[in-house]
């Protein structure tokens, strides 16, 4: 029996898809979450740094301000003398006010400019309070208890945290502060010494743009992970399959066809590579099968001439004949090696009758035309075990046929008959009129060409005739 095809449980190409395509998936999307996560730490070093330079830019305001004894500004509306500073007024000739500013004063003075302009601001804190107002917060008392246990030189880059302020996202950075020199005028009454801790100063700045602009990169770091992922996997999938899946398919193809008996089957591959060796080798297996059903076919085609030597020949005939109708009538190369082995063996059962009726030069009984009628079964018996014959078995059972349904074994008519059947049946029958038999004189080729004519329609398909008499009267045989 000819093998079924072996179906695929999971091709290659979806093997690609799930394996190959969710590991590079898996691979890329690590790689892209490194990398957005390298970017969004590069946005807050930077935000980092910008809130250290604001600091330092009020460390060094502050430090000028110290050194130069404080300043005086023009009282402003709603500006108030510096409750926990002494002498803080002076008066102009033309009457106008001006109120003392210490370093605490000039930095709340800046924070509250710059936090109107919607910028930033910053914050003086200390565990030791002289203005209530200045009372830590409490990021920032955990900060100060921090540096006071650490120490100001390793505790001098500050801490920084991202949180909220009225439901929007800031970025916060405390650094100490140390007492200096000019700092001991304001607060030698809390018993400070230079160089320790004495505080902190914070800066406070908005993330809106900094968070806009991470969910930005967020966003096309996702379209483009996808667009990337999508190109890199195209690209391999479109490269594998030219190289790898394609020439597999088309030699698993071939492969199935031979399987299903199609043994005209043969592998096309021309990359110039290890696929089209395998291809060439492929191929060379087939016809070495292909020689050795070649070789049964001639041992049985051998066997029914030496059966009956008066029809030595027929089957080459026949099969020549059958051959060209089949060509003529445009069918492909697959049916047309179906019809040439059909008609070379389409007599094999003869092998199975008895010398005294297969030779039989007399008419033959009833009970001996039903035995040498019976070769048909007896040939389906012999080649239907054969897995490489079992396409001619139409050929073998039903060569005996006729259109109008009065042939045997079966009485087929002609929408049920096999074309192969039809087509040796017409080659059979002109061959045996135009040889000379036991029982039967030779006729011409003319006459049994007009036999033939005469009953297409009856005994013969028309269109099959048709083709014949095309084939005999343009001398192709």
């Amino acid at each position: 029996m000819v093998s079924e095809p072996l179906p695929l449980k999971t091709s290659l190409k979806k093997k690609f898809a799930l394996y190959l395509g969710s590991g590079m998936m898996i691979v890329l999307a690590a790689i892209f979450f490194w990398v957005y996560q390298q970017v969004k730490k590069g946005i807050y070093d930077q935000l980092d740094q910008q809130a250290r330079s604001l600091l330092q830019q009020v460390i060094i305001t502050r430090l000028w301000v110290a050194d130069h004894g404080g300043l005086f500004v023009r009282q402003q509306p709603g500006g108030r003398p510096n409750p926990f500073l002494e002498d803080t007024e002076i008066y102009d000739r033309d009457g106008n006010t001006y109120l003392y500013q210490n370093p605490a004063m000039v930095t709340r003075e800046i924070s509250e400019y710059a936090s109107r302009k919607g910028l930033y601001k910053f914050r003086l804190t200390s565990l030791k309070l002289k203005n209530p107002s200045n009372a830590p917060l409490p990021f920032e008392k955990e900060a100060l208890l921090q540096f006071k246990e650490l120490g100001f030189e390793q505790a001098s880059q500050g801490i920084s945290l991202v949180g909220e302020e009225n439901g929007k996202p800031v970025y916060r950075l405390i650094i100490p502060l140390r007492v200096e020199t000019s700092c001991l005028k304001c607060h030698a009454d809390q018993r400070y010494t230079e160089g320790e801790v004495r505080g902190g100063l914070s800066v406070t700045i908005p993330m809106g743009n900094t968070v806009r602009i991470i969910r930005q990169n967020q966003l096309y770091f996702i379209l483009s992970g996808v667009l990337i992922t999508f190109c890199v996997l195209a690209g391999l999938y479109y490269l594998l399959n030219i190289l790898v899946l394609s020439p597999l398919g088309h030699l698993y193809g071939v492969g199935q066809q031979l399987l299903a008996g199609k043994y005209t089957a043969k592998s096309d591959i021309h990359s110039k590579d290890e696929f089209e060796a395998l291809s060439c080798a492929f191929n060379d297996m087939t016809d070495k099968l292909l020689e050795g059903y070649e070789g049964t076919i001639r041992s049985l085609m051998a066997a029914v001439d030496a059966r009956d030597p008066y029809t030595k020949g027929h089957t080459a005939r026949v099969g020549h004949y059958s051959l060209q109708i089949g060509k003529e009538m445009g069918l492909d190369d697959e049916l047309l090696a179906e019809i040439r082995i059909g008609a070379i063996l389409h007599d094999v059962g003869k092998i199975g009758i008895p010398d005294e009726i297969l030779l039989k030069d007399s008419a033959l009984t009833d009970e001996e035309r039903a035995e040498i009628q019976s070769h048909v079964s007896k040939g389906v018996e012999i080649v239907g075990d054969v897995e490489f014959l079992q396409c001619i078995i139409p050929a073998v059972l039903y060569h005996h046929e006729r259109i109008d349904g009065n042939g045997y074994p079966d009485g087929l008519k002609k929408e049920h008959l096999p074309l192969i059947s039809r087509i040796i049946a017409v080659a059979d029958t002109f061959d045996a009129m135009t040889t000379d038999r036991p029982y039967s004189k030779a006729v011409s080729k003319a006459h049994a060409i007009h036999e033939i004519e005469k009953n297409a329609g009856t005994q013969f398909d028309h269109e099959v005739v048709a083709a014949f008499v095309k084939v005999l009267r343009s001398d192709t045989t």
